[in-house]
């Protein structure tokens, strides 16, 4: 069982692969902390997920105790849905869907939800092709 797994704000579906070092930020701590409602999930990975080394997760990005937080940032859940791939280094902010069959190109920031069979690249993420349809 994953660590990631025992961890309250975190839901795993089964036969996931998660590589070493994937950081998850689930709130900015202080104030926002006890704001969420107590069982809040932030990040939800569906089934048969490849998540590679290094991944970073934010679904909480806001200059925390500062004038700016009124402004800028966001605490929001990341869902990942069923048969993602998505490459080492690569960074996933808040309130972003992964839609099922996708593929995010290593050192990708997603910004934006990724349509269904799609891989995405770049910093912002981008589509760069369509993957073939994988349904049975």
């Amino acid at each position: 069982m994953s660590a990631l797994n025992r961890i309250s704000y975190v839901i795993i579906g089964e036969n996931c692969y998660l590589g070493p070092s994937i950081t998850v930020t689930p709130f900015g701590g202080g104030a926002s902390y006890f704001q969420q409602k107590k069982g809040t999930i932030f990040l939800e990975i569906g089934n048969r997920v490849a998540i590679s080394p290094n991944v970073s997760f934010f679904c909480s990005m806001h200059p925390e105790n500062s004038k700016l937080s009124k402004l800028y940032g966001k605490i929001d859940k990341i869902t990942v849905e069923d048969d993602v791939w998505i490459g080492g280094g690569s960074i996933i902010l808040a309130g972003v869907t992964i839609h099922k069959n996708s593929v995010v190109g290593a050192g990708a920031v997603v910004t934006k939800d990724v349509p269904k069979n799609t891989v995405v690249g770049g910093v912002p993420a981008k589509p760069i092709k369509n993957v073939p349809d994988l349904e049975d």
